[in-house]
């Protein structure tokens, strides 16, 4: 009898812990689904609020039309990035589209940044990133970042920086040797105070320039939202420095990040310089065949000797044709996308002055003169002159009796419109041959360019108000006053 009863608690207690450990993982059961539940909206809304982040900051890798997370603009197509290396120039871009930002290992700081940014004097700018490149003693990147294949792009400024062209100018009426830049950015791109690393084969450590900033041609908004100015960055070189910089990055104080390296290019000086060359703006989308060919050779016949064209997102037809005169040695012929994409007229046309700056920058001692109009624009010899070169000779003929200092050749522009209807004399292939009907009541100005006396900071924006005269006329500028000569009637 007591051994059944001894053995009566061992049972009660066995099947306590029966049903106790069950219900003990039941309770843990309902208990974790109780909190991932609780929790689990607000994770998912930050997941996704994070994976938002990281596709604006890395320009949405899985599509190609979104915006850069910069607060002070937003285009509305896809920022296309590329990295590629500095010796081999191989893009590290993956077959799916996406795009690596990384410049050299160094992590990428984001638009995002609240941090507040340090102001500086005048020239301090300079002196606190030579003291980086002492302690730093920074190396060319190896891997540059590029925007729609062309356009090299500052890195962590707090806004949008492009970068076309550098060339090394030092031509004799300029007080101090330069690199310049030809650049796209933002209006606010004083405050992002920059500077140029000047790279020599002969240095390890770059010299460093700060950015004097000079804003050309048009502004333009495309779609509603702003878009970045037209500039030219000047840097100014060591004196002591007898060679040329080979390559030119450029930094902000405020971010050390090297992102970019441009090839620093010097204008080639030939024995036997052309007399007319052709500078024009960027041609884009279909053009008229008849009129491309009849203006090309118009040109030629009038004296010019080389004609440089850039084009992009033009058709098949125009490309051939290009192609062919660029095979002859007439044209030069560049393919040169916008730095924000072609998404419209107005995105594309963000490269007007840099194509401009461009040629001129590159052809300074190549031409004599440079004849900078568009397409739809001829400079027509006035009689009895039959070229170029026979109209400047009677002009400076003028302006010797004048005592004069010749800058620039203005000219005066009569308006032949379409809608003013053909002349059939003519075959229909010739289009200026047809169209002789012409307005005298509306006139602009052309300029031939004299390279002797180019100053690319304010040439290409000097002019002349004229009264529509129907007369050929010549802008003189001497050192005291600008002044007009009429040269002979058109007709």
């Amino acid at each position: 009898m007591l051994e059944k009863l001894r053995r009566r608690p061992i049972r009660f207690t066995g099947m306590l812990i029966y049903l106790l450990i069950p219900t003990v993982a039941v309770y843990l059961v309902l208990s974790s689904l109780t909190v991932t539940n609780s929790i689990t909206p607000k994770q998912s809304k930050h997941e996704q609020s994070c994976r938002m982040t990281n596709n604006t900051l890395l320009l949405n890798t899985n599509s190609s039309r979104s915006s850069t997370a910069v607060k002070s603009i937003r285009v509305p197509v896809g920022r296309k990035y590329e990295v590629r290396r500095t010796v081999a120039s191989v893009a590290n871009s993956s077959s799916n589209g996406k795009t690596d930002t990384e410049d050299d290992g160094q992590a990428e700081t984001g638009a995002e940044e609240t941090e507040q940014v340090p102001t500086y004097k005048q020239g301090d700018v300079e002196r606190h990133v030579r003291r980086e490149v002492t302690r730093l003693r920074p190396r060319p990147p190896k891997r540059v970042r590029y925007s729609h294949g062309k356009w090299q792009v500052v890195a962590a400024v707090g806004g949008n920086v492009y970068m076309y062209s550098a060339f090394y100018d030092a031509r004799a009426n300029v007080d101090w040797p330069q690199v310049r830049i030809i650049a796209v950015a933002e209006q606010t791109v004083d405050l992002f105070k920059l500077c140029c690393l000047l790279w020599y084969r002969s240095h390890h450590l770059p010299d460093v320039a700060e950015i004097r900033t000079l804003e050309v041609g048009l502004k333009y908004s495309s779609q509603g939202e702003p878009i970045p100015g037209q500039y030219i960055f000047s840097c100014r070189i060591d004196r002591n420095k007898t060679d040329p910089p080979t390559y030119v990055s450029v930094v902000t104080a405020n971010s050390f990040q090297l992102s970019n390296l441009l090839p620093v290019q010097v204008p080639e000086r030939p024995k036997h310089v052309i007399e007319f060359g052709h500078c024009m703006n960027i041609l884009y989308w279909k053009q008229d065949l008849f009129r491309l060919v009849e203006w090309l050779e118009a040109y030629r016949l009038w004296g010019v000797g080389e004609v440089n064209i850039y084009t992009t997102q033009i058709d098949n037809v125009t490309d051939n044709i290009l192609k062919w005169y660029s095979n002859t040695g007439f044209v030069k012929y560049r393919q040169s996308p916008g730095p924000i994409g072609d998404f419209d007229d107005k995105a594309i046309r963000l490269s007007m002055s840099a194509v401009i700056n461009d040629c001129l920058y590159r052809n300074m001692y190549r031409y004599r003169y440079v004849v900078c109009t568009d397409l739809d624009e001829m400079i027509v010899p006035a009689s009895p002159h039959h070229n170029y070169s026979e109209m400047l000779r009677a002009a400076d003929a003028e302006a010797t009796l004048a005592n004069a200092l010749i800058h620039s050749y203005s000219f005066r522009n009569t308006y032949f419109f379409l809608d003013f209807g053909a002349a059939n004399k003519q075959p229909s292939y010739l289009l200026s041959g047809r169209h002789v009907f012409c307005s005298t009541s509306i006139c602009m100005t052309k300029i031939y360019i004299d390279r002797i006396s180019l100053d690319i900071d304010y040439s290409l924006h000097v002019g002349c108000s004229f009264q529509c005269l129907d007369v050929l006329t010549k802008c003189i500028v001497s050192q005291s006053r600008v002044f007009i000569l009429v040269l002979s009637a058109t007709g």
